[in-house]
């Protein structure tokens, strides 16, 4: 049994992926409601029931939504910042809180979570770098730019979700009100398919088998745009016949597994 990620929808308006190994099933971020959480899950022969944990990457409400509901109802933990538990799960009916350190790994079944400091405008957000039997996957999303600790620990990676959230040309040119542009644009903010793909010039490899972009804004991106830049980088690259996935708020992706 390898490594398994299915993304069950992402974007500016809710995201939630699933993580799992064997008997072991981890959703990251709970941004939709229960009821289409459950469905999702569903879809893929998984019962809400089966879930191990609950990882809530940071408060803003489209990573957060049904975290507490899920919490409770399913009996499983909540593993977030304290950061983020006092801003948006102090107040909130729940199962169980554990703590998560920046930089101090914990293990769920076979799965070790490295949590990786994200710079974001929020009140302590992560990302994941996840392995499990020498297989290795990073979970990014919601940074406004590459620090060098995100960038190593997308280095040597099998599978990788990464953020995509915005073309250039479209934020400026879109309906967003200046302050607006200048937040998503900012270095707290959110990765730029330009950034995206500078980054991703530097850490794919040969062994890297898929890539999921997610967190694609409806209003400043667009899957066709974003899907030629994408196979121009990688024919550039040589890495042509590097498989990948553009995620979608509305839909859930394909299993992928390493």
């Amino acid at each position: 049994m390898g490594l398994q990620l299915r993304v069950l929808g992402s974007g500016s308006s809710g995201n939630c992926s699933l993580i799992s190994h064997g008997e072991t099933h981890v959703l990251i971020d709970a941004g939709f409601s229960y009821r289409e959480i459950s469905e999702r899950l569903v879809q893929y022969g998984l019962q809400p029931e089966q879930l191990t944990a609950v990882l809530v990457t940071h408060e803003h409400g489209d990573h957060v939504r049904s975290a507490h509901t899920i919490s409770r109802k399913m009996k499983i933990p909540i593993f977030t910042t304290e950061g983020t538990f006092a801003t948006a799960l102090q107040e909130k009916p729940l199962f169980d809180w554990v703590e998560v350190f920046p930089g101090r790994s914990f293990q769920l079944g076979a799965m070790v979570f490295h949590p990786i400091t994200l710079p974001h405008d929020a009140a302590d957000p992560v990302g994941y770098r996840i392995e499990c039997g020498g297989r290795v996957m990073a979970h990014m999303t919601d940074f406004g730019y590459v620090s060098s600790l995100v960038r190593e620990s997308l280095r040597g990676c099998d599978l990788i979700l990464l953020e995509a959230n915005h073309d250039l040309d479209m934020l400026r040119n879109g309906p967003y009100p200046w302050s607006l542009k200048q937040r998503i644009a900012s270095k707290l903010g959110h990765l730029s398919n330009e950034a995206m793909l500078e980054v991703l010039q530097e850490i794919a490899h040969d062994g890297l088998e898929h890539i999921v972009f997610g967190h694609l804004s409806e209003t400043n991106n667009n899957v066709p745009l974003l899907r030629a830049q994408v196979r121009q980088t990688l024919r550039r690259m040589g890495l042509h016949e590097l498989a990948f996935t553009i995620a979608r708020q509305d839909q859930i992706c394909d299993l992928l597994e390493v």
